[in-house]
């Protein structure tokens, strides 16, 4: 227990936990030192959560920080017991600060300043000491002069995703070389069916963008996300698709989670590794990536949830089996679990915002060492 300080000048004694949490950034990871303060009122409140940088360490403001670290996320905005939990929050945070580091590393000759202190509140005494030994990131820019913007968070009880805007990312004519002329411009499909559909509008108002940061030079994605697509739809949306792209360098399917509980395992399994077959057959330069079934917390299927979990693990094996055997790859989700509720949407079959988030980050993941 420590004691806190809030704005209006009163002080409680709180539980603070303190930390690091792993970031990857740009090819390195680093542990970033973090503070949840834990008000009585958890867990039906969320907690206070600051940035806690080490004396060789820059806050850096941002959307997600302000000037005294403290950390501002939709995640946190929208929390709601039981759905919201600290393990959802921290991997949330590692998802948003990989993306935007919340410190960056103090240049060598600030090496005489006086350590980093919070201006307001909470008071001098909110952190305890961090241990020794913590990789700070790699010097950044300055911090925004602006200050802190306000980040338009949406209605927990509105329609999945909020959009902000009806623009659309531009058309790109193709690319067929670098400027070396070695390297010729890879296509990337994307297809599956709700997820893969919001994972796109979801990347239009992130950072990464449509492109989930792969160099337009090196690779143009094409997302192919129709809600409600099933198994059966898959190879008809491919060939109409052939008729207007060229083909794909990199086939991502993300489908089968409306399939299962329609048929059998067994039955299912089968028509899935068939249709993959010839789909190898037609695009025989294509690099096949399995995208895993992720686990949800509704069905519309009727059978029992523990029944349908059974079978989404026994998909996703024997496909992921039967997709290395052709050369393919497999993106496995391994962070979207239902031991974190905050990252499904209040309906229990899309994700959430910060599901998206890491669902999009998945696909970075592998898409990033294909193209």
């Amino acid at each position: 227990m420590d004691g806190y300080v809030f704005n209006d000048g009163s002080s409680r004694e709180l539980m603070s936990l303190t930390g690091t949490i792993p970031v990857s950034y740009r090819g390195n990871t680093y542990n970033i030192p973090i503070c949840l303060w834990l008000l009585d009122t958890y867990p039906f409140n969320p907690p206070i959560c600051f940035v806690k940088p080490t004396s060789t360490m820059t806050i850096k403001t941002g959307k997600h920080v302000d000037a005294n670290g403290k950390i501002y996320l939709p995640y946190l905005h929208e929390w709601k017991h039981p759905q919201s939990d600290l393990i959802g929050l921290i991997q949330v945070m590692i998802v948003v600060f990989g993306e935007e580091p919340p410190v960056f590393s103090r240049p060598t000759i600030s090496a005489a300043y006086p350590p980093y202190q919070a201006t307001g509140p909470p008071n001098t005494s909110y952190m305890p000491g961090m241990p020794s030994g913590i990789s700070p990131f790699p010097p950044g820019p300055p911090p925004n002069p602006s200050g802190y913007p306000s980040y338009p968070y949406p209605p927990p009880a509105g329609p999945f995703p909020a959009t902000t805007s009806t623009q659309h990312y531009p058309s790109q004519p193709p690319v067929t070389t670098v400027a070396d002329g070695r390297r010729k411009q890879k296509q990337v499909w994307i297809c599956g069916h709700s997820y893969v559909f919001w994972a796109e509008k979801r990347a239009l108002e992130r950072s990464f963008g449509p492109q989930l940061g792969i160099r337009l030079e090196d690779g143009k994605l094409h997302w192919l996300g129709k809600s409600g697509m099933t198994w059966d739809q898959l190879i008809p949306t491919l060939l109409h698709t052939r008729r207007r792209l060229p083909d794909p360098d990199v086939l991502v399917i993300h489908l089968g989670g409306n399939d299962l509980g329609t048929d059998s395992n067994m039955t299912l399994i089968h028509r899935m590794k068939k249709d993959l077959g010839y789909l190898k057959q037609i695009f025989k330069n294509s690099i096949l990536v399995w995208s895993d079934i992720v686990p949800r917390k509704v069905w519309n299927q009727e059978l029992p949830a523990f029944l349908m979990e059974k079978s989404r693990r026994k998909v996703n094996q024997a496909i992921g089996r039967f997709i290395y055997d052709i050369g393919g790859t497999v993106i496995r989700h391994d962070t979207l679990v239902l031991q974190s509720p905050g990252l499904f949407h209040l309906n229990g079959v899309l994700l959430s915002e910060s599901g998206t988030d890491i669902f999009n980050l998945d696909l970075m993941g592998v898409l990033e060492t294909l193209v």
